[in-house]
């Protein structure tokens, strides 16, 4: 087996031009698959670059089928109840530093009408977003 590289970077294009719709990255073992996916749908569903990084994300800490998922505080206590009658197991309210485990996320979005490039940067780490 090989192990993941440190960034698996992915492109996100328009289904009907290809044209290019957003980059993006999230950095951390078995998270970087698991946080693309998370990205990918918070964009999808229409938050900005940043909003969808700041999002409390979900970790299945060893990235199996049946591996505990990790969940960040910020997840409503109502939806980690309904997860955990599903029978998932959980470790909710993920804080602090231990909050690496989650990665780092960077995205860069590009407005399809303009051509204008928007980004967003992890707060989980030391990264930010500049435009020049």
């Amino acid at each position: 087996q090989r192990p993941y590289h440190t960034i698996i970077p992915a492109m996100i294009t328009h289904a009907d031009t290809d044209e290019l719709y957003a980059t993006l990255s999230n950095m951390g073992g078995f998270m970087q698959p698991q946080g693309h996916m998370q990205l990918t749908v918070a964009l999808a569903s229409g938050l900005d670059p940043q909003a969808a990084i700041d999002q409390p994300r979900f970790c299945i800490s060893d990235g199996t089928h049946n591996g505990t998922v990790l969940i960040e505080e910020g997840l409503d206590d109502l939806n980690i109840m309904a997860l955990s009658e599903l029978g998932h197991n959980m470790v909710p309210h993920v804080k602090g530093f231990s909050r690496a485990i989650f990665g780092k996320a960077q995205i860069i979005k590009r407005d399809r009408k303009t051509g204008v490039l928007w980004a967003g940067s992890d707060g989980r780490s030391d990264g930010c977003a500049v435009g020049f």
